[in-house]
């Protein structure tokens, strides 16, 4: 017998890719095309990208090139290849019934790419979005997720972010957000809420100034 687990909070904070959007069929590509015109280990890089801005991938794993310049690169070649980019089951059905002033999304994508690839999912861009170049510090630094929060004029502790990558959970944790995982056998962190294989068994309500969110298991 099914059972319902139902939380609530002013405004929902979410990251793109791998939350909204499955952008994985493209991301080893961009990467192993960087990693062998510089020489960089396509492992390491792997290793160390989920989640976090391209430019500062760049400098963990590339720290003599110039990261914000080879960031752009990835991100503008990214941007123009959004083929094969999927909605994350259900998202599109989550984000229609969301009001506008209690959501936005937080992505370690710069906004060119974070728009394509919205856009071709036929998702919304939201008017607040925070994307890699809003930022001095990307995640798992909790600056996206504490202006996310601003833009919405809501406290972090009022939001639920929901994320997939541990630099995301990490930032949004930092940032005094409650957590809910997308993706993963496993729970990234112990103080995540949640953990969802997609949206399709979830639904919204709004009330009394709260979205009320049900978690179907």
């Amino acid at each position: 017998m099914s059972n319902t687990t139902v939380l609530m909070a002013r405004a929902f904070l979410f990251d793109m890719d791998g939350t909204l959007v499955d952008s994985s069929s493209k991301v080893e590509a961009v990467w192993s095309a960087w990693c062998q015109e510089h020489g960089v280990d396509l492992n390491q890089v792997m290793a160390i990208q989920q989640g976090v801005r391209s430019e500062d991938t760049i400098r963990s794993a590339a720290p003599h090139l110039d990261a914000v310049l080879e960031g752009r690169w990835v991100d503008q070649y990214e941007a123009g290849d959004c083929e094969g980019i999927t909605e994350i089951p259900g998202a599109a059905k989550l984000l229609a019934a969301l009001p506008e002033p209690c959501w936005t999304v937080a992505t370690s994508a710069g906004m060119e790419l974070a728009s394509n690839r919205l856009g071709y999912c036929k998702l919304p861009v939201p008017p607040h979005i925070v994307c890699a170049e809003d930022v001095s510090a990307g995640k798992p630094d909790p600056q996206a997720y504490l202006l996310a929060a601003s833009r919405l004029n809501f406290a972090p502790s009022d939001c639920i972010a929901f994320e997939d990558a541990p630099a995301g959970v990490a930032s949004a944790l930092a940032a005094g957000c409650a957590v809910v995982q997308i993706g993963g056998t496993y729970k990234l962190h112990p103080n995540v809420l949640a953990v969802l294989p997609d949206w399709r068994n979830v639904s919204v309500a709004v009330g009394n100034g709260y979205l009320f969110l049900s978690l179907l298991k």
